[in-house]
């Protein structure tokens, strides 16, 4: 931005610009307050499914229906992301009213086609946009329930991780889950709060320990205001512009009570108290080994709890030697009568740049380091099967697959393409021989991912879920929607609570505290 504060925008953000100027206008005229509260109202309707708090959508013909059959979970974060943006004081508009509403939808609509035609060559990036829409539409539809928080508390609550939480933030992760559902309870019933707020009794979290957290987790109105403007962009990648909301859920409302706190979304209350988290350590020098040990051993967890002997075995990571140089073996190897998985967990993350722009220049560099790990894998499998492991060849088929913490959403024909191409040239490079890639066809799947489809093998065997999987056919598929089309039968049976017991151990004793467990 120039000193004198004017826009200065490339040809194709000035042709964008003033198409969205009259979203802008219509924003202006909310106040901004009396709109995060609206919201509040919304977003706890549209994203988490509760009922439309009364006075909301006045005026909506009873003919339409449910407002969440008309508005998408993303549009309710680009309204508070544009509220924040815009909004001032006062106002003639409320998004309370269906009209005004419907309005506001309108112009995202009108402008998430703008957008995508703000391009050079707009119909050459559809299937690039895949991937944009996936890391946009996907996690506003993802709740947080059992399985998501244990897989934080194991991950962060680990004994190599615990001295790094407790040195960052002052707490124990089992500390910060308990803080984060008493918080969301609150607000699933009213969207306000005071930071004030004791929780020493029930949770026996000391009041200087969550008044540190809850300024990591907070911002004044004004500066996000100015964190916003800051991030916002005109042109392609209007709609997919970060929202700083997302890292300070909390937003003081009151300069002359800065404990007054209001929580629009109270999905990214528990998106930052969870996987979020990892913004908070990454930055510790002591923080990627341990990370990558507990992130393993979850993995290694969520085997135990679901592939039994004497069906099942499992062999964890074992260090051998090729001369005089020590070799870090495959993470897990999970074996039954019909083959053998060969897990290898990363903790390497897209970077919001890889999941936003419509430049490529940052996802291929992430996906670059996604290539290496999974040639990675494949030179631990190549010298597996010379015998130079503790693993014993017997001629079943082998399933590499590649553990992410979360979700890359590599299904795209475009990223996938990308992907396999640099996985070849390195290949190449190290020296495999390239028929690995069509004897044994990798597979990328998050955590969230493996918890469920772990089950489905389970309940068949691993050559009849890999098998299928890794197939021409179905290879670029997502590992989650594709147990979830070609195993309904076997879907049925998920439990979709994994570690509910460990889940409730956590929990205080006493019956009294606000902390609910969720359904999911």
């Amino acid at each position: 931005m120039p000193i004198d504060g004017s826009l200065a925008f490339g040809s194709e953000s000035v042709d964008f610009y003033e198409q969205y100027k009259p979203f802008r206008n219509f924003m202006r005229r909310f106040d901004l307050l009396t709109g995060l509260v609206s919201v509040w109202g919304y977003a706890l309707h549209v994203l988490d499914g509760h009922r439309l708090p009364i006075g909301y959508a006045i005026g909506k013909p009873a003919l339409i229906g449910e407002v969440a059959e008309h508005i998408h979970p993303w549009d309710v974060e680009i309204l508070a992301r544009e509220l924040i943006l815009n909004a001032g004081t006062g106002g003639d508009h409320d998004l309370r009213r269906w009209h005004d509403l419907a309005k506001a939808i309108n112009h995202i609509r009108r402008l998430d086609e703008a957008a995508f035609m703000a391009g050079p060559n707009p119909q050459d990036d559809v299937l690039f946009e895949l991937h944009r829409m996936a890391h946009r539409q996907f996690p506003p539809q993802t709740k947080i329930g059992v399985n998501a928080m244990m897989r934080a508390f194991k991950i962060f609550g680990h004994p190599d991780m615990e001295p790094v939480m407790v040195r960052e933030l002052g707490m124990t992760m089992r500390q910060c889950l308990l803080l984060a559902m008493a918080m969301n309870g609150h607000f699933l019933k009213d969207w306000g709060l005071s930071t004030t707020q004791e929780y020493q009794d029930p949770l026996g979290i000391p009041k200087e320990t969550s008044s540190a957290l809850f300024t990591r987790i907070s911002c004044p109105l004004g500066r996000l205001k100015t964190e916003t403007a800051n991030r916002q962009s005109y042109g392609r990648d209007w709609l997919y512009t970060w929202n700083p909301l997302e890292a300070t859920p909390l937003v003081g409302i009151d300069p002359v009570h800065p404990d007054r706190v209001i929580c629009p979304i109270p999905r990214y209350l528990m998106r930052r108290m969870t996987n979020g988290i990892f913004f908070d350590l990454v930055r510790s020098q002591d923080f990627d080994n341990p990370f990558g040990t507990a992130f393993q051993a979850y993995a290694g967890d969520v085997i135990a709890a679901t592939c039994h002997p004497p069906r099942f075995t499992v062999l964890a990571e074992k260090p051998y030697y090729i001369g005089g140089r020590k070799m870090h073996g495959v993470d897990w190897v999970l074996s039954d009568a019909s083959g053998h998985l060969f897990i290898e967990t990363k903790t390497k993350r897209l970077t919001l740049d890889a999941k936003t722009l419509s430049d490529t220049a940052a996802l291929n560099k992430d996906l670059v380091a996604l290539a290496k790990a999974i040639v990675q894998h494949y030179r631990n499998i190549r010298n597996a099967l010379d015998c130079k492991t503790q693993w014993v060849p017997n001629g079943s088929p082998i399933y590499p697959l590649v553990l992410t913490l979360e979700d890359w959403f590599i299904f795209s024909p475009r990223v996938n393409d990308m992907l396999a191409k640099q996985v070849q040239d390195l290949l190449y490079s190290e020296g495999i021989p390239g028929r690995f890639l069509e004897e044994m066809p990798y597979t990328v799947a998050s955590a969230n991912e493996f918890e469920i489809a772990i089950q489905v093998i389970a309940q068949i065997g691993i050559t009849a879920v890999m098998g299928k999987k890794t197939v021409p056919e179905h290879w670029q598929w997502s590992l989650l929607p594709f147990v979830s089309g070609e195993f309904k039968g076997e879907m049925k049976n998920v439990n979709w609570r994994l570690f509910v017991d460990e889940f409730a151990a956590i929990m205080p004793e006493r019956p009294k505290s606000a902390v609910e467990i969720p359904h999911q």
